[in-house]
């Protein structure tokens, strides 16, 4: 999937479960982290080309195992800090284990072990950047704004007060 899919569903995931706006900011980032963090060690390699080689053969492995995420969202869940810190804590890991539902959705899949290439789960209903992909995301969105336009609104009328949390 590409990223504004995964955002999307992140922040529409997001104010279903009303989460506070800060916990909705970071989710939003958190949709994208599993990615991000396959282009940060791909990064460490020497040339280009190299980069683009670890890339491939990192990318969606043991970032886009969900079992990671979902222990991290459980764990911010549990410890005891102040609720700023909780909400963005807790969206950033719902983003992340939203994006990997996500990429579910795709041929590739996701790994069934965080350290093993062999042995994915995917329902392969769409591919990334098709026209599959676009439906959905259009789907996505027209849900989005069918269920929680008022939350929307409302969002944007807490963030335009300065009120975060």
């Amino acid at each position: 999937m590409k990223w504004m899919t995964h955002q999307a569903a992140a922040v529409g995931l997001g104010l279903a479960l009303h989460l506070p706006p800060a916990g909705i900011a970071a989710a939003c980032f958190g949709a994208i982290l599993p990615d991000v963090l396959d282009q940060r060690v791909a990064g460490l390699a020497p040339t280009a080309r190299g980069r683009q080689r670890v890339f491939n053969r990192i990318h969606r492995g043991t970032s886009h195992w969900l079992g990671w995420w979902l222990v991290i969202f459980l764990a911010v869940l549990a410890l005891p800090v102040s609720p700023p810190i909780k909400a963005a804590l807790s969206g950033l890991a719902f983003g992340a284990a939203s994006h990997v539902l996500l990429d579910m959705l795709t041929p590739q899949g996701v790994p069934w072990h965080p350290f093993s290439r062999k042995g994915r789960f995917s329902f392969k209903l769409c591919s990334t950047g098709s026209l599959g992909e676009y439906c959905f995301l259009a789907l996505l969105l027209a849900a989005l704004w069918l269920f929680l336009g008022q939350d929307v609104l409302l969002l944007l009328h807490r963030l335009a007060k300065g009120q975060l949390f």
